[in-house]
């Protein structure tokens, strides 16, 4: 993908994101590693998800400093930036607000593959509770990428939810499907005890269903029902 590309396909994210549940007025950011750069792409401050195009993003480099862009950068950049130093394999970072991942970390229980989208983090989704605070610094940022680990996202105590991935899409909807198994299980668990899938179906039906090269044609209906929100918006 070129810098062109990587700009219009993270502009969709933000859109996709606010159209999903996870707008919170301005707040909540996605990134995106600029190839064979130190540097990434990331929404700025200041912009709802559904607001951002193309021609808002700003670019940063690793350490957490904005380079490029008219506009204010987030202040829990370190987030993003520690994940990557962390994590090689990480192209692109996703933090928001959605309600119900927001109210499920709070409850302190493992996310349970009650639903399909629940087996994507079958081999964990840890909970960051080292502070509830915003992640203003690069030693919080990386507080929040040892939680992380290797795993696909982690829920933040009483804060909201990181989601990483391999790039672009894989990042934004595995964060949409995080918000729709912490619901699923909320609702679940609110009308009884529920049952789940086995770890081994779990990671079977992942298999399945979710695994990065599955995931374009969800992608394309995603930005198809978005454009059609924002043209009849």
């Amino acid at each position: 993908m070129n810098l062109k590309e990587l700009k219009e396909t993270l502009a969709y994210s933000c859109n996709i994101l606010a159209q999903e549940g996870h707008w919170d007025n301005v707040l909540g950011h996605v990134s995106v590693r600029i190839p064979n750069q130190e540097k990434i792409l990331m929404k700025p401050h200041g912009f709802g998800f559904e607001e951002i195009r193309p021609n808002h993003l700003i670019v940063c480099d690793l350490e957490g400093n904005k380079i490029e862009g008219p506009h204010e950068r987030h202040s829990e950049i370190f987030i993003h930036t520690e994940i990557y130093k962390a994590r090689p394999d990480v192209q692109c970072v996703v933090h928001s607000h959605p309600p119900y991942a927001t109210a499920f970390g709070s409850l302190r229980q493992p996310l349970r593959p009650i639903s399909h989208e629940g087996s994507i983090f079958y081999e964990g989704l840890p909970l960051f509770d080292y502070t509830t605070a915003l992640i203003r610094t690069s030693e919080l940022g990386k507080e929040v990428a040892k939680t992380l680990g290797n795993c696909r996202g982690i829920l933040m105590k009483n804060h909201g939810s990181t989601v990483v991935g391999g790039a672009i899409q894989e990042a934004t909807l595995y964060a949409i499907f995080l918000e729709k198994a912490a619901r699923i299980q909320l609702l679940a668990s609110a009308s009884g005890e529920p049952s789940w899938s086995s770890d081994d179906e779990a990671k079977i039906k992942f298999e399945q269903i979710y695994t990065p090269h599955r995931l374009s044609s969800m992608w394309d209906y995603f930005v198809r029902r978005t454009r059609r929100a924002m043209k009849n918006g």
